[in-house]
């Protein structure tokens, strides 16, 4: 098979877009962001005539929600910003109200601008008036929950950037919402106390919640207003962290995600147990399709949280635990089985194969609640099988490999049952790559899984070429290295779009892999 020709640059503006790098490498780890790790990009934004195609590939990312690096969206939205390039700027500035969702994100582009930016230090007219729009192009209402959920990021804050833009409001609601941020509460009721503006109101009656909840040593009317103004953890001060009523009106206004990581704590404190009267509600909320729809939880991450609520720890260096409330067990393990139905599929079909020696980790992993590597090999593997078209599944190591039957109605325990592994030895990906091209087997996607820290051979590009030559010459492959501390590896070619590597595994890469097989589209 003929080399394989250098790639048009979208590929690495795809890549970047999709998880934060032009290399086809993936790690949790975070890393800084620079015009000088991404070139393609820098080229591309400075390419007057490509740098439209910059700007609709970031708008296509976050509409479709295809990016597991927000991050990376953001900078690559800042490049554009303050590259020389006209049609990248206005372009940018266009995208900047629609793409940035929250304070922290604003905070972060401001932040990455303004290194971008340097030695100069003052906003151009079209960043002032972007970053004005994101404010204006908002209802009152909404923006005084967003500033008042993010009030600063990265030394900046809503007050410091206020007065950048010097904005002008347009109506009653904005210019409160101001006047909040630029004065504070005391000032914004004095002010508009008489005010028959419903919006106005509404604001104010908002900021008296926020401000009560931040000042009050009363429990119950902490709860209240958490409830009626739908107030998040982080609006909340330390001192009523430990609180049952608190955390029962945070249980139902948290999103999906926030709550599953949480019922541990909740256990713990009591909000979760038999005569609590929040734990009928909680409950509901676990299962609740529509939650778990909006929420886009992949079933690895809650059948990890599952294990770990199981566990009755985060790790065993955490001072929090607790003992499993069943209820909350069953509720887990019904959202985990919706969680699956819910799977939109990638239409592909896979070689999954297997190398994990059974090992277990806990604690957080770049943030992430991790327990058993083997579940959370299990759960991936059981969400391919029951979801796409054709799966075969293998065990294997640098000499041997071994096929499992699995079926579309099989639990991850029955799955994790089969992973065990009977077979031992170095991991080498190649060989899922020459048994297929023996076989004369069919497949879109090779998936490598393995817990070991180290690869046995470095044959795989030249195995992908020869299986791509004799069977399918689109064929994919992913490597995955499962533990928190798996050493970086490579085995993905530079240039071939259809190589990735994973140095790590996280949430996030259960939405990455199904990125990758659809090939970023």
């Amino acid at each position: 098979m003929a080399a394989i020709t250098k790639p048009d640059p979208i590929l690495f503006i795809n890549r970047f877009l999709c998880y934060g790098n032009e290399y086809p490498s993936y790690c949790p780890r975070f890393t800084k962001l620079t015009l000088a790790k991404t070139p393609h990009l820098k080229d591309m934004i400075e390419d007057e005539k490509r740098a439209n195609e910059v700007i609709a590939e970031i708008g296509r990312f976050s509409l479709q929600g295809s990016s597991v690096n927000r991050h990376a969206l953001i900078f690559a939205l800042a490049a554009c910003a303050h590259s020389k390039s006209p049609s990248a700027k206005h372009g940018a500035y266009a995208l900047l109200p629609r793409i940035l969702l929250d304070s922290s994100e604003l905070f972060t582009f401001i932040d990455y601008a303004t290194t971008l930016s340097a030695p100069t230090s003052g906003w151009g007219h079209g960043q002032r008036n972007s970053i004005l729009n994101w404010y204006k192009n908002r209802s009152a209402v909404e923006l005084g929950a967003l500033v008042c959920k993010g009030k600063s990021r990265l030394k900046w804050t809503h007050r410091d950037v206020l007065r950048l833009i010097h904005p002008k409001a347009t109506n009653d609601g904005l210019a409160a919402v101001f006047m909040f941020i630029m004065k504070g509460y005391d000032t914004v009721k004095k002010t508009y106390a008489e005010s028959d503006s419903t919006e106005v109101q509404t604001l104010l009656k908002y900021f008296y919640g926020v401000n009560e909840v931040k000042h009050t040593t009363d429990h119950q009317v902490a709860a209240r207003f958490i409830e009626e103004h739908i107030l998040t953890s982080a609006q909340v001060p330390t001192t009523l962290y430990t609180s049952k009523e608190v955390w029962g009106a945070l249980a139902q206004t948290m999103n999906y995600v926030e709550l599953l990581n949480h019922l541990g704590k909740m256990t713990a404190i009591g909000v979760l147990e038999e005569d609590s009267p929040f734990t009928s509600n909680i409950l509901v909320r676990i299962t609740d399709s529509e939650l778990i729809r909006e929420s886009k939880i992949h079933p690895v991450e809650i059948a990890n949280l599952l294990k770990m609520y199981e566990c009755g720890h985060v790790s065993t260096m955490s001072k929090l635990n607790w003992i499993p409330y069943m209820p909350v067990m069953e509720a887990l393990t019904n959202a985990l089985h919706t969680s699956f139905e819910l799977l939109v599929p990638t239409d592909k079909t896979y070689c999954v194969a297997v190398d994990i020696a059974g090992s277990s980790t806990a604690g957080r992993e770049h943030g992430v609640v991790t327990t058993h590597i083997s579940t959370i090999t299990a759960a991936m593997v059981t969400a391919l099988v029951r979801k796409e078209p054709e799966v075969a599944v293998f065990v294997f190591h640098s000499k041997e490999i071994q096929p499992i039957s699995t079926n579309k109605s099989m639990s991850v325990e029955n799955i994790a049952s089969l992973l065990t592994p009977h077979i031992t030895g170095g991991t080498d990906p190649s060989k899922p790559l020459t048994w297929a091209t023996e076989q004369k087997t069919a497949f879109d996607v090779f998936l490598i899984l393995s817990d070991l820290l180290q690869l046995s051979n470095d044959n795989t590009k030249e195995a992908l070429k020869e299986y791509r030559a004799a069977v399918n010459p689109d064929a994919k492959l992913l490597v995955c290295g499962m533990k928190k501390n798996t050493m970086m590896f490579k085995t993905a070619d530079y240039n071939d779009a259809g190589m990735l590597d994973i140095v790590g595994f996280d949430e996030r890469c259960p939405q990455l892999i199904a990125e990758f097989a659809r090939g970023f589209k």
